[in-house]
C-alpha cells in the first residue's frame, strides 16, 4: 500500500516576514530544532513570524498529523492535541492521513523513523531519479510502500 493511497502529503509554506506596521498575524513556525528524534513536537524551539498575509489551513498543523523533514536527518514527528495551528515550512511536510481509512498516523511515525522506513524512503527515492538526492521529494513520500514485508519477522541487512 501506497503512502498516497492512504494520505495526503501537503508540503510546507514559505513564509514572508512583512513589516511590523502591516502584520496581519503572527504564526508559529516549525523549525529543524522543534522535531525531536524520538517523534515529538519541542514547542518550546519554534520561530515567531510576523506576516501580512493569511496562510491557508490546509498548510497548518492539526492533530494527528505527522509532520516530516525533507531534510536529512528526514524525522516524521506526530502532532499531538494542543498542537494545531503551527506553520509548516517549506523544507517540511505534513503527512495528512484521509478519514476514510484505518490506519493511525503513528504508524507512519514509526515507519519513516524506522530503519527499514529509510531504507524504503531511498529506495523509492533511486528509483524516481538517477542520482542519490540530498533532499526528500514530495513525489517519493507519495510513492513509498508502507507495508512491502511487513509480514517478514527478520530483515537481512
Amino acid at each position: 500500500m501506497k503512502l498516497r493511497e492512504v494520505a495526503e502529503v501537503i508540503k510546507g509554506v514559505h513564509l514572508i516576514e512583512g513589516s511590523k506596521k502591516n502584520k496581519l498575524k503572527t504564526y508559529k513556525e516549525l523549525s529543524m530544532l522543534s522535531l525531536e528524534s524520538i517523534a515529538f513536537l519541542d514547542e518550546r524551539k519554534m520561530i515567531s513570524v510576523d506576516v501580512d498575509y493569511k496562510v491557508p489551513s490546509k498548510q497548518l498543523t492539526k492533530a494527528g498529523d505527522v509532520v516530516v523533514s525533507l531534510y536529512s536527518p528526514m524525522i516524521a514527528c506526530y502532532v499531538e492535541k494542543g498542537q494545531e495551528g503551527y506553520v509548516v515550512p517549506h523544507y517540511m511536510s505534513i503527512v495528512r492521513v484521509k478519514k476514510y481509512t484505518k490506519i493511525d498516523s503513528r504508524f507512519i511515525v514509526h515507519f519513516i523513523n524506522s530503519a527499514r522506513g529509510r531504507r524504503a524512503l531511498m529506495r523509492t527515492a533511486e528509483s524516481i531519479s538517477a542520482s542519490g538526492p540530498t533532499s526528500l521529494p514530495i513525489a517519493v513520500l507519495n510513492e513509498v510502500e508502507l507495508l512491502a514485508g511487513a509480514n517478514n519477522l527478520m530483515e537481512c541487512l
